[in-house]
């Protein structure tokens, strides 16, 4: 904001400056050419008209073009400052609806842990059980058996999944373990895209909010790779802050692919996409998509490592 504002004040500096210059340039060639003299003299000729009165007539519209320019700047201002109203109220909108999705998906993910997950695993014992007491007697009740622990297992495999999509369960140590393991996860489900995970720097310690919003911009970057972009490589790196970097104070994550580059209506009206630059503003961070040369797109989070640390 003090970047757009100095900017701002340079424009304003550099207009007034114009107009001082051609105002002062215009008094020197009329002194140079005596134009009152000739102006005077042309006005003679059509003293029948009185086109000497002109000059009130054209003082009187310069005053009211100036009137009708500062009413439009006016009706202007009031609706830009409307739609930055609007705007932080949609951003307030938006944060809040992160915010209760993700509460939402915390309160899932412990359901699923406590009450779904323990029954399964009851589930599995009991079957067990009844496999090890009939023994090979009855094959109809051990195929049965056998098929609800099979089933069982799926559904277990299942809640993992879920639990996984909606509360990372790696995030408490780290956010390099938790990377490692939605890369490690997402590339076993595409092999046929390459995906190199780079980390440059010593790691830092993050708080959770900070971390998810690292993780979902990478769950995010690469679900939308491999359903749109049509890649078969893709790098991830990120930059912890060091000493030695241009910003030391800011965390970096790129995430760069060779596909068929971003596609605009899809930065626009995606809601995964709209929720990350919501969460990177969040904490003062900046989230963008841009194309990559000679092809593909690059998907850029940058945060402030004091803000994050405040936090």
């Amino acid at each position: 904001m003090p970047e757009k504002s100095t900017k701002l004040h340079t424009h304003i500096a550099t207009d007034a400056v114009i107009v001082i210059f051609f105002s002062l340039l215009t008094w020197i060639l009329a002194r140079y050419f005596d134009l009152s003299e000739r102006f005077y003299n042309w006005s003679r000729v059509w003293d029948d008209y009185q086109a000497d009165e002109l000059f009130f007539p054209l003082f009187s519209l310069s005053l009211g073009l100036i009137w009708f320019s500062y009413r439009r700047y006016q009706h202007v201002k009031i609706k830009d400052l409307n739609n930055r109203l609007l705007l932080s109220e949609n951003r307030r909108l938006v944060k809040r609806l992160t915010e209760t999705q993700d509460n939402e998906r915390l309160f899932l993910a412990q359901e699923l842990h406590d009450i779904f997950a323990q029954h399964l695993t009851a589930l599995r014992t009991n079957a067990e059980t009844i496999q090890s007491l009939i023994g090979n007697e009855k094959m109809a009740v051990l195929n049965a058996t056998k098929m609800i622990s099979n089933n069982v297992e799926k559904l277990h495999c299942i809640t993992r999944s879920l639990l996984k999509t909606l509360r990372p369960p790696p995030l408490e140590f780290g956010v390099v373990m938790a990377i490692e393991d939605l890369v490690t996860e997402w590339q076993h489900n595409h092999n046929s895209i390459h995906c190199q995970l780079n980390f440059h720097g010593e790691q830092s310690e993050l708080c959770e909010k900070s971390v998810l919003t690292l993780y979902r911009t990478i769950q995010e970057g690469l679900s939308n790779i491999s359903r749109h972009s049509k890649a078969n490589n893709v790098v991830i790196d990120f930059y912890f802050p060091t000493l030695t970097n241009k910003h030391p104070s800011t965390l970096k994550l790129q995430i760069i692919d060779n596909g068929s580059g971003f596609n605009h209506s899809l930065v626009q009206k995606g809601l995964g996409l709209i929720g990350l630059r919501e969460r990177a503003q969040s904490l003062n961070g900046q989230f963008s998509i841009s194309d990559n040369d000679p092809s593909g797109s690059i998907l850029e989070l940058i945060l402030p490592i004091n803000v994050v640390l405040a936090n």
